[in-house]
């Protein structure tokens, strides 16, 4: 990664994990080195249930990498916790994930004057809601799909092939949105997110 560019990842839904967990490549999400941050309840909804695609496989990797990988509290999954009592594995609230996602963003990962978060989603459309609220964290804040974040690692001949990745996918059944954002930022923010994934 260039001197000038520090970042950190910032997990936002359960769609990244799935989808690399799926093609058993979830490890590319360590590739640019980056500290990593999965808000609590998205880590819940992608882990849930033993038997959902790629939920051991999440659960795996993240135990593995207790100083990389690092699961954010939030109030909202607390709030959550409270309300469904005993019902955990069962009791589904609409929108958990997104709303701690949301929270996370702006509460709990602190940046640096010279930090970005790099915002990793299946699908961009929640993100661009959340960041107009903050429109002067906006160039600090940027979000990508996974499918832009594959990519980025494709041209900085990090993997062989994005392709590869959602076929195996689809083989273990998983059919995951393939939208990209990131070719709509600004300059500085593609530029940003090339280096990082370069690292």
């Amino acid at each position: 990664m260039s001197d000038d560019v520090t970042a950190k990842l910032i997990v936002m839904d359960t769609g990244p994990l799935i989808t690399l967990a799926a093609a058993d490549n979830l490890d590319y999400l360590t590739y640019p080195k980056l500290p990593i941050y999965v808000p609590d309840a998205v880590f819940y909804e992608a882990t849930r249930d033993a038997d959902m695609l790629g939920a051991q496989q999440v659960m795996d990797w993240a135990q593995k990498r207790p100083g990389q990988v690092n699961v954010i509290p939030t109030e909202a999954f607390a709030n959550f916790l409270q309300e469904s009592g005993g019902r955990r594995g069962r009791y589904r609230e609409k929108d958990l994930g997104e709303r701690a996602a949301l929270e996370a963003i702006h509460d709990a990962v602190q940046l640096r004057s010279n930090e970005r978060a790099i915002l990793i989603t299946e699908d961009d459309r929640v993100l661009r809601q959340a960041l107009v609220f903050q429109p002067e964290l906006t160039d600090r804040m940027i979000p990508i799909t996974t499918r832009d974040f594959l990519e980025g690692l494709e041209q900085a001949q990090r993997i062989q092939s994005v392709e590869a990745v959602y076929r195996r996918a689809e083989d273990a059944g998983r059919h995951a949105s393939q939208r990209q954002a990131l070719a709509q930022q600004h300059e500085k923010a593609v530029t940003a997110v090339q280096s990082v994934l370069q690292g």
